[in-house]
């Protein structure tokens, strides 16, 4: 719904990042994540997609269907600095999240961001998409893919 509504359309890679990262991340425990929102463009965005989920879940009750979990924007500050090429050890000290976390986390998003780049009928977001996950994949999160025998 988000993405053939045009909510993804029309941001760079690392705010692209941010704001997916509401789909794939959900907190564990109360303070977890910074629900920041870093730039103009994800302080406008965050609502409607807020007002989109709140749309689906209402009419998943009215249907009598289960209901899909909301989105979390506890990782989005967190998605959108390492997106932009921010150092481990300053997201890790400052968002309060464990190493462990982090690369789980990351490691969805760039699993839908992936799936994002391939599917997105925008072009501009389907490269965003693909840049903000080649972004992503680095680090520690690049190390933790490497199977050794």
């Amino acid at each position: 719904e988000a993405m053939e509504g045009g909510l993804l359309d029309g941001l760079g890679p690392e705010e692209l990042a941010g704001l997916v990262s509401a789909f794939t991340f959900e907190a564990r425990g109360a303070g977890e994540g910074s629900a920041h929102l870093p730039t103009a463009a994800l302080r406008e965005r965050w609502p409607r997609l807020e007002r989109l989920a709140a749309e689906l879940v209402a009419r998943e009750d009215g249907a009598g269907l289960p209901l899909t979990r909301l989105p979390d924007p506890g990782f989005m500050a967190t998605a959108h600095r390492w997106a932009h090429g921010g150092e481990l050890s300053g997201i890790l000290e400052d968002d309060e999240i464990s190493g462990g976390d982090f690369v789980r986390n990351v490691k969805q998003l760039i699993d839908l961001l992936r799936q994002l780049g391939d599917q997105a009928p925008d072009p501009a977001t389907a490269a965003a998409a693909r840049r903000a996950a080649g972004a992503m994949f680095r680090g520690v999160v690049a190390a933790s893919s490497v199977v050794g025998s």
